[in-house]
């Protein structure tokens, strides 16, 4: 009896004890800042260094602080891991303002042209690294080591964060398909990322205002080549007035090169390099802007359609009308029929004369 005993103490203790267990590694297996749990990877050895930063101050001093500021970021988080061969692998996480600012920074780090994920919503592998984006988040991993434990890692920690709908920026569609080089495009958000990242115009970094985005890309056609930059402004007035400032062009092109510009609506379009007038107006002709208005109910669906002879949104009108119409005659008779039935059950019910409609004018009473 007492063995018995003693074993059923020894399975709550060992269960209780395991089920203690699962939970510290559920807690550590899911965590706030999306790093891999204690164990998920066997390759991961012992956490070298460990940062964490939050302080706009501190968050400014950072490689790329400023552009970073300018993205919107929130916090900065590291780790460094040793492996199990000899080497490393860094992992850092950004949080940016939103998916725009992510996409952003990967697009200027990536030597390559974004795809999108898995892992994550676009992703730029390399050699020894690995950049992807998930939703506000970019993250960079580096390190000597192999690229299916990259994909790995990159997917554990893409998972944590939570996939959403991937699109890139709109503003990328007006890049012309034709003579762009996909990899070279960059897409910015103010002047901080293009003075950083861009390509000079007219010797020196491109003149833009805050709180703009603006994107860039290597063209070469017919054997000229250059860099086209399209700046995309909130309203249309503000294009028109920094087209008409002469903000681009005040300074003539270093050497050979020429510079082209052209605005429309709220997108003002510069082409710099040995491009003929020919080839640049094609070029910048391609940039195009068309309003995108979405009704709730598409009154020209039956535009233009007829039934014998007579068009179908007046025919439309007719019958609607007619079937309001007869609805309204069945309502009124099931009214009287209602009405009737009532009074009839009254007189029937009551055994006396329901005198109620009949008015007495009491003449001959007096």
């Amino acid at each position: 009896m007492r063995s018995y005993k003693l074993i059923v103490i020894l399975a709550v203790l060992t269960g209780g004890a395991l089920a203690a267990t699962a939970v510290r590694a559920q807690v550590q297996l899911v965590t706030s800042d999306y790093f891999p749990g204690d164990q998920e990877f066997r390759e991961l050895k012992t956490i070298q260094q460990d940062k964490e930063l939050s302080d706009p101050a501190l968050l400014a001093k950072l490689t790329d602080g400023p552009v970073l500021i300018e993205l919107g970021i929130k916090r900065y988080a590291a780790r460094t891991y040793t492996l199990d061969d000899p080497g490393r692998l860094v992992i850092e996480i950004y949080r940016l303002g939103d998916s725009r600012g992510a996409y952003s920074y990967l697009s200027m780090l990536a030597g390559t042209t974004p795809q999108p994920g898995p892992p994550g919503d676009f992703i730029a592998p390399a050699s020894e690294s690995l950049l992807f984006t998930a939703g506000n988040y970019f993250v960079a991993m580096h390190g000597a080591t192999t690229d299916t434990l990259l994909r790995r890692v990159a997917t554990s920690i893409a998972n944590r964060i939570g996939r959403s709908e991937p699109s890139r920026p709109i503003l990328l569609n007006h890049i012309p398909a034709e003579g762009c080089d996909p990899a070279s495009i960059r897409y910015f958000l103010g002047p901080q990322s293009i003075a950083a990242f861009g390509a000079p115009i007219v010797g020196g970094p491109p003149a833009i205002p805050s709180d703009v985005e603006a994107v860039q890309a290597r063209c070469s056609m017919q054997e000229q080549s250059g860099t086209i930059t399209i700046i995309s402004f909130p309203t249309i007035p503000l294009a028109e007035d920094y087209f008409d400032s002469g903000a681009v062009y005040d300074k003539p092109s270093p050497g050979s090169a020429s510079l082209y510009t052209r605005q429309t609506g709220p997108l003002v379009g510069i082409l710099e390099g040995n491009f003929s007038p020919e080839v640049a107006d094609k070029t910048l002709g391609s940039i195009k802007f068309s309003y995108s208005v979405k009704w709730i109910y598409d009154r020209t669906k039956n535009r233009g359609q007829t039934l014998w002879g007579v068009p179908v949104r007046i025919l439309s009108t007719v019958v609607h009308s007619l079937m309001f119409t007869a609805l309204m005659c069945v309502a009124s008779v099931l009214a009287g029929v209602m009405i009737a039935a009532g009074r009839a059950y009254v007189r029937r019910r009551l055994g006396r004369e329901d005198d109620s409609g009949y008015i007495r004018l009491k003449i001959n009473e007096n």
